[in-house]
């Protein structure tokens, strides 16, 4: 037994050395743990850029996790609980939390992070090993990132099953496993995203016949394991865009809307190919009622004799996070159902010191009741504040983000209707004053000018966007969400233009509604005045962020490229090399073939010259481009190489490197000698854009001239 701070490390059934691991990066991962504490986390991954640095310490792993309402003081046992990811959001709502893991390193790291935490207690060595002296009454046990490898840790012809029935059996009666696992059918997959743990495509797809150790599964899968197995009682969830970095999880009560799903590329680890657009697609999985067989991962809750159960306990069936913002401002949003079935809805920080943010929501549905009641024309939703969330009214009826989708797929004109509708609303609803900078808003939005007197809403909720609107069939409309309502005057310009803004970006089939500058114009929100409204956004968002960076600026800083299917065909199209052959009658199209390389950089072929010809022409390329070491030999009847004398429509840059300005590059064969049928190419190339290319050769041509008048004026020459 030994301890790392409060945290205690068993490693009664360690092996004695490490059977797997990421290398290196795992002793950088542990010097940072020392060195830095969890809240400077995301500083140090934006230095870094590193995947395994985000993989591992990333706040975000730990979503997958933090929203499940387990019962207080429960007893947890964590399975594969590596470098601690989420040891973290089981540990606060348990009152003893047991990990496994095979890894020393690994589970040090994960002791680190977590060492002045009292209730961890973390087992190393084989699971085999272990479970045979853990207790067999846990309230919950989780398999995160783990099921997939069950043939690693049991034996026998169903490894899963029996790895299922093994982890069960540690779960008293009414207790829950949870699993999160991809989904071996995910859209991502068919997409173009290489399977997660083979680094291969299309490996899941194929049934995984190219691979022994690992494993996913589809949802009836799932289901026919966990119900061969005798648990019946089971519920999905879907994380989206998946399981690792979770920002939103679905169930079968609360699915995707149309239009939501529409932030898939995220590939930090790996290239991936960029085979359809993912959100259009899940768009019609939805209307088709296939979302469940197609998400990218799922997360299943299984109770184990659920007769069992204790009663009383909440079901969450949708958990919204709203993270990519500075720790003060970063929250959750969770809708579900009470012991008695009733629907709720909440918000509560993530970190501690978001608690001042959600206690001004409660104030900020005050203000505002008192700002709109008088004309009725917005009605804020109700809220209570308990303990550390913020519970909301749950309402039902139609957004007005989902009224104008409708509207607009029959055509615009009523769309601009409903629009201006609920801009007059805005506007008719609430008094206005003459705006005036004060610090407070400098604080926020920074420094604007504006060329005329602007109105300004004396206490404003800027989110008014048009999500946030729902219109229920008595007429009256509600504010869903008020969280960003500010008590100093803002422009109420800026409220209406962040509605329009965030309306027309959301979607790409919105889009064309910004060329409508008359609707704009009369509303105040073009020109000069939108400019301004920008610059206010900018600093908005910056005040939101702080120092932290979002993921989808880690993404931008680190992540790996997603290369379309249509640009690499167009791609392969340029790097096509034709060859013409000349028997005497000059070069003709007809008297031509292609040899293609597919989208290599680096070319090697092998060209052979019918009898008869006299002349060759080589384009490397049907596009400007750079050949770098050029290389080009005769293979004759022994076999001998001979170099091939050539010219080009190129620009020497240096020896063997050649600058092509133009999609007709040449390479030029004039002379063949007797005997030589077959030619041996080889070159590197980069193919280039034509501005690229004139670009280059206009420096190249200056760099010429330079060194001509200097030479010039070395020999006493006139320049």
């Amino acid at each position: 037994m030994e301890k790392i701070g409060k945290v205690l490390l068993d490693t009664a059934c360690y092996p004695g050395e490490d059977l797997y691991s990421d290398g290196a990066v795992e002793d950088r991962i542990l010097e940072l743990a020392r060195k830095y504490p969890e809240k400077e986390y995301n500083q140090v991954i934006a230095r870094e850029q590193d995947w395994a640095v985000l993989y591992h310490l990333a706040h975000e792993r730990g979503n997958i996790l933090s929203w499940y309402p387990f019962e207080q003081g429960a007893k947890l046992l964590e399975i594969g609980s590596g470098c601690g990811a989420v040891t973290g959001a089981v540990s606060a709502s348990s009152s003893l939390v047991t990990c496994v893991d095979l890894s020393m390193k690994r589970s040090t790291i994960n002791g680190v992070r977590h060492q002045n935490q009292d209730n961890i207690r973390i087992c190393v060595g084989n699971f085999q090993d272990i479970e045979k002296e853990l207790e067999q009454d846990f309230d919950y046990a989780t398999l995160i990132g783990v099921f997939e490898y069950g043939r690693g840790y049991m034996e026998g012809e169903k490894p899963y099953h029996k790895f299922l029935t093994t982890v069960m059996n540690h779960i008293r009666p009414g207790g829950k496993l949870l699993i999160a696992i991809e989904n071996k059918l995910g859209l991502k997959y068919w997409a173009g995203c290489r399977e997660d743990h083979t680094g291969t495509f299309f490996e899941g797809l194929e049934g995984y016949h190219n691979t022994g150790g690992v494993r996913t599964f589809s949802r009836p899968e799932l289901i026919r394991i966990m119900e061969e197995c005798g648990y019946e009682n089971y519920r999905f969830y879907y994380p989206c865009p998946d399981y690792k970095f979770p920002t939103v999880i679905y169930s079968d009560e609360y699915l995707p809307r149309t239009g939501e799903l529409n932030r898939n590329i995220c590939n930090f680890d790996r290239n991936r190919l960029v085979l359809m657009d993912e959100g259009k697609v899940f768009d019609q999985l939805l209307e088709d009622g296939l979302f469940p067989l197609y998400a990218n991962s799922f997360f299943v809750e299984i109770t184990k004799s659920p007769e069992h159960s204790t009663s009383g306990q909440e079901q969450v069936i949708y958990t919204k996070y709203s993270t990519e913002r500075a720790p003060e401002f970063a929250i959750r949003t969770c809708i579900g159902k009470d012991a008695q079935g009733e629907p709720f809805l909440y918000k509560t920080a993530e970190y501690p010191a978001g608690q001042e943010h959600i206690r001004s929501v409660a104030e900020a549905e005050k203000e505002l009741r008192k700002l709109w009641e008088e004309k009725d024309m917005l009605r804020p939703n109700r809220c209570r504040l308990e303990k550390d969330r913020i519970f909301f009214e749950y309402l039902k009826g139609t957004t007005l983000e989902e009224k104008l989708d409708r509207l607009l797929e029959q055509g615009e004109q009523q769309v601009w209707e409903w629009m201006e509708a609920a801009f007059d609303r805005i506007l008719a609803g609430t008094p206005t004053q003459e705006f005036q900078i004060t610090p407070e808003f400098q604080q926020v939005f920074g420094q604007v000018s504006f060329p005329e007197p602007e109105p300004a809403f004396p206490v404003a909720d800027v989110d008014l966007i048009f999500s946030n609107l729902l219109l229920q069939e008595d007429g009256t409309w509600h504010v869903l969400d008020y969280e960003w309502t500010f008590f100093f005057p803002v422009p109420a310009g800026y409220v209406l233009w962040r509605a329009f803004h965030y309306y027309t970006e959301g979607a790409a089939g919105r889009k064309k509604l910004k060329e409508n500058l008359t609707f704009r114009e009369k509303f105040g929100i073009s020109g000069d005045r939108e400019e301004q409204y920008k610059i206010m956004e900018q600093n908005f968002q910056a005040y939101i962020r702080k120092d932290y960076v979002p993921a989808g600026e880690l993404y931008r800083m680190m992540g790996k490229q997603a290369l379309p299917l249509g640009e690499i065909l167009a791609e392969t199209d340029k790097r096509r090399i034709q060859v013409y052959l000349d028997y005497g009658q000059g070069f003709f199209e007809e008297q031509s073939f292609f040899v293609d390389q597919g989208y290599q950089q680096e070319i090697t072929a092998e060209i052979m010259i019918p009898q008869g010809v006299s002349g060759v022409w080589i384009d490397p390329a049907l596009s400007p481009c750079i050949l770098k070491d050029v290389a080009l030999s005769w293979g004759g009847t022994q076999g001998e190489a001979v170099p091939v004398k050539y010219t080009t429509t190129g620009f020497e840059m240096e020896k063997n490197c050649y600058l092509f300005d133009n999609s007709d590059p040449k390479i030029i064969i004039e002379e063949i000698p007797a005997g030589n049928r077959r030619i041996k190419i080889s070159w590197r190339i980069s193919v280039l854009e034509e501005e690229t290319a004139w670009m280059l050769m206009d420096r190249l041509n200056t760099r010429g001239r330079m060194k001509k008048k200097v030479r010039g004026l070395l020999r006493g020459q006139e320049p």
